[in-house]
């Protein structure tokens, strides 16, 4: 592969990189403003299996285990930073494990969280991908 067909794969998987891991860490933060801000109501049987019966804590939770780490990825992948492929891979890691307990926690399967273990999944592979190009 000749330089340029390089610079340019690495482009395409850094941009996918951004827009994936930009819009799951949007949205952690703007799903943690709105339970810890009360505009999403849970209903009384969800809030009770919540860690101490708390949305505001389920909102920061949200925000430093999802939002954070993916905000990173994204800050570290449009600065083309050398380790924004390991940062991905691990935020991408923990959104599939954060959808694979989360149903057990809250005792309820929702249709969100298929689609972010995939978006979980979308991440750790382009960050693995652009580590190896």
């Amino acid at each position: 592969m000749s330089t340029f067909e390089q610079r340019r794969t690495r482009h395409a998987l850094r941009a996918g990189l951004v827009g994936t891991a930009g819009f799951v860490a949007l949205s952690a933060f703007v799903g943690a403003v709105g339970l810890a801000g009360g505009a999403a109501d849970l209903g009384d049987e969800i809030t009770a299996r919540l860690p101490f019966n708390s949305p505001v804590l389920a909102g920061l939770l949200l925000a430093a285990i999802i939002g954070a780490p993916t905000a990173a990825t994204t800050v570290l992948a449009l600065r083309a930073d050398p380790i924004d492929s390991m940062v991905g891979v691990c935020s991408g890691a923990v959104l599939m494990g954060w959808g694979m307990v989360q149903p057990f926690v809250i005792g309820r399967f929702c249709w969100w969280q298929p689609i972010f273990g995939l978006l979980g999944m979308t991440v750790c592979l382009l960050a693995y991908l652009l580590r190896r190009a």
